[in-house]
């Protein structure tokens, strides 16, 4: 059969067979590339990552803020431990990126802001991902949230950042700075005092002096200072951090506070000190109202005030 294919006439014996040989071997050479080519194919690794890209630094993402305990601990950054009492977040899956470390948002930091309201952002640790939550939108620890609203569910403005240090750094350094200038001004008020031989001042703040903010309201009906009140008075819980040792020199319990929201001082109310709003839910300068104090500027929904305030 293959002689009727091939003219073998006009070659050489040996040369015959070597065509032959060819021709006889071709098949088979092809048959075992194709096999190999399949078992390459066959045996190559698989990804199991969705093509998700993790979201994009130092961007913009508007969408909403919620709180759901049982979205938590999914454990999908496995370096990172947290417990439910942490100010953390968890990136809703679109956005949280693979699971291969450096590929994800683990250990990274979200920059969050309230979306209807003109507010300071916060800075949260994303520790875990949110299978069931929009794209855009984050969910927060109950101690995250509460830093900046008293609502379960709201529009929120958020970027991803690489580090909070270099954030977080400047804030501090305003802080520092702030509470040193604070404790120079008593000093020098307590010095003046005693260089007249008069008693120690009684408050131990700086009288006239305007502090600014996060404004919000909380539910207690007896405080720090250690008397019962009501959510109908004009009272205010301070931040620890100006509060002082209750009874001590320089406690401010039941100092009286002028407030007003920032960029209306025409419009203000006093408040009386009766509590403290421990660091871990506010900072320096930070105030939480009474729900009848803060409905004296907008209606309680609003979670949230910017506010301006002195001691009187």
């Amino acid at each position: 059969m293959l002689q009727s294919v091939v003219d073998f006439s006009h070659t050489s014996p040996s040369s015959q067979r070597y065509l032959l040989h060819i021709l006889i071997m071709a098949p088979i050479v092809t048959l075992a590339l194709m096999a190999a080519s399949l078992l390459g194919v066959m045996s190559a690794p698989v990804s199991h990552d969705p093509k998700i890209e993790v979201a994009a630094l130092n961007t913009k993402y508007s969408g909403y803020g919620v709180i759901d305990a049982d979205q938590f601990h999914r454990g999908a950054c496995h370096d990172i431990e947290y417990s439910s009492n942490d100010a953390v977040v968890a990136i809703n899956a679109a956005q949280f990126g693979g699971s291969k470390r450096g590929s994800s948002a683990c250990g990274k930091y979200v920059k969050v802001n309230r979306a209807d309201s003109d507010s300071n952002h916060y800075i949260f640790k994303v520790v875990d991902v949110c299978k069931d939550c929009e794209e855009n939108s984050l969910l927060f620890s109950e101690r995250a949230l509460r830093e900046f609203s008293n609502q379960d569910h709201l529009p929120i403005d958020w970027e991803l950042i690489g580090d909070a240090e270099e954030e977080k750094g400047e804030e501090e350094k305003e802080e520092k700075e702030e509470k040193e200038k604070e404790e120079k001004e008593e000093k020098e008020d307590k010095d003046d005092h005693d260089d007249d031989h008069t008693s120690k001042p009684e408050s131990g703040h700086h009288s006239g002096r305007t502090y600014r903010g996060r404004g919000t309201w909380f539910s207690d009906t007896r405080g720090s200072c250690g008397v019962d009140f009501s959510q109908d008075e004009m009272i205010v819980a301070l931040n620890e951090a100006q509060q002082g040792v209750q009874y001590g020199p320089n406690s401010k319990c039941f100092q009286k506070i002028r407030v007003s929201v920032k960029g209306e001082p025409s419009k203000s109310v006093v408040v009386r000190v009766v509590d403290t709003c421990p660091h871990r839910y506010c900072s320096y300068g930070q105030l939480d109202l009474s729900q009848a104090a803060f409905k004296k500027f907008a209606p309680m929904s609003k979670g949230v005030l910017d506010l301006e305030w002195s001691f009187v």
